[in-house]
């Protein structure tokens, strides 16, 4: 089966893994063989009609093929085991599916959902009952996510309306991945700012002479390198007190213009 499908299915695989995951009860969330193993059961429920025993007979037959190829052979006086060429898997997903394959769900659909966000992809822990007799391979699990979006000035991203315009094929997968990646980029930049106007982060040199609000007068530490240290470490409160009295003295100046104006 080829894995070139038509765009429309595309839509059709969103909308499968959404629903599949709002109405899963499991608290970390579904590996990808239970997402298949969930779109299956949709699929039958749907489709009466579909022999789900074919493609268990198929693979049997797969399995006795690769074992016939198999033989003693003699290689430097040891006996050794000559295996056949290894057979391909069989592809559980039915023809027409908007899944495709297991390995185009995971590489297409599951990672184009992840890198906007609208999935997450974490490590499953499985209970100590049933990691005894697990092969070390480390397991991960797919859940929703909406995450929390700090109040800004710049418009929050909507979710729900990212699924919506993907399901209904209203935007491509690229478009949504760039207004998202936009976005995202936006609001860091206005967190950036206000966290170095509020003082929790500090500017760096380049920040601090590109800044608009910095005042003159005030030097930065790269600009007071040339002095000694002694003088290096008494400039700032020196440049705070010139500061604060040229301040003052321009406080006093315009008061005092004020009170001419107001007695004319």
């Amino acid at each position: 089966m080829s894995l070139n499908r038509a765009p429309s299915q595309l839509p059709q695989a969103f909308h499968l893994v959404r629903q599949i995951l709002s109405e899963s009860t499991a608290a970390q969330g579904l590996t990808t063989k239970e997402l298949v193993k969930e779109a299956l059961k949709i699929y039958q429920s749907e489709n009466p009609n579909h022999d789900a025993t074919r493609l268990q007979a198929s693979s049997s037959t797969v399995a006795e093929s690769s074992t016939k190829g198999q033989g003693k052979g003699k290689g430097k006086g040891s006996n050794v085991l000559s295996v056949g060429k290894k057979e391909k898997g069989v592809n559980v997903i039915p023809e027409g599916h908007p899944f495709v394959s297991t390995s185009y769900l995971k590489s297409q659909i599951l990672a184009r959902l992840s890198s906007q966000s609208l999935l997450i992809k974490s490590p499953s822990h499985p209970s100590s009952s049933s990691s005894s007799g697990s092969s070390g391979k480390p397991t991960f699990v797919w859940r929703l996510n909406n995450p929390k979006q700090s109040n800004l000035s710049t418009p929050s991203w909507d979710y729900p309306s990212h699924w919506d315009s993907l399901i209904s094929g209203e935007k491509t997968p690229g478009q949504t991945y760039y207004e998202y990646k936009q976005n995202q980029l936006e609001r860091r930049e206005e967190e950036k700012q206000r966290a170095l106007d509020s003082g929790k982060v500090l500017r760096t040199e380049r920040q601090i002479w590109e800044w608009d609000g910095r005042k003159d007068g005030l030097t930065t530490n790269m600009e007071r390198s040339h002095l000694n240290k002694r003088r290096r470490e008494k400039r700032p409160l020196k440049e705070r007190r010139n500061l604060l009295a040229y301040e003052r003295l321009i406080g006093v100046n315009g008061n005092e213009e004020r009170m001419e104006k107001q007695v004319l």
